[in-house]
């Protein structure tokens, strides 16, 4: 699988289509790489992410969840400044969309536009943190983030399965 190239800044405010969600046969391992994404991209940012955890409920469904860091932890980084291009805010929002990377690459679909999943809270997330310098709903911005996210899970892959592997096995993975 050749690497998902980084993109660059030119396209942050290029408009783009949207493109669907890909969903997977098997809910729980949808769950798993999708929280594994999630704790592979904080680890590149630099964050230690504590722990993510699956589970399937009772009537079928299947939750999930990669457990942020304490907010002590943000109050203690360096400012990073003014952020004019926006590509900082962009970079940090694929935290956010990494889960659904994983999902997508796990599927085996290609990327062909910036996932559009409003609806989730990781979606909004992202689009909370592109706002501010993109506004709401900007395409370019999202499809920024998310091709940083598929560049970096590419690139570590077998981490994410790693991942993967211990939450479907446990239903939790910790750091």
């Amino acid at each position: 699988m050749l690497p998902h190239p980084y993109p660059s800044a030119t396209t942050l405010r290029r408009v783009q289509s949207w493109q669907s969600r890909p969903t997977l046969r098997d809910p729980l391992r949808q769950a798993a790489v999708h929280e594994a994404g999630h704790i592979i991209l904080m680890q590149w940012v630099g964050l230690l992410p504590p722990e993510a955890t699956i589970a399937a409920t009772d009537d079928g469904r299947v939750t999930g969840a990669a457990h942020w860091p304490a907010r002590e932890t943000f109050a203690q980084l360096p400012d990073p400044g003014p952020d004019e291009s926006g590509v900082l805010a962009a970079t940090a929002a694929a935290v956010f969309h990494a889960g659904v990377m994983a999902e997508l690459i796990e599927s085996g679909t290609p990327w062909a536009g910036p996932v559009h999943y409003p609806g989730a809270t990781d979606f909004q997330r992202a689009d909370e943190m592109l706002r501010p310098a993109f506004g709401c709903h900007a395409s370019g911005a999202h499809a920024y983030a998310q091709q940083v996210a598929l560049h970096v899970l590419q690139v570590r892959w077998a981490d994410v399965q790693v991942v993967a592997a211990e939450l479907l096995r446990t239903g939790r993975w910790r750091a």
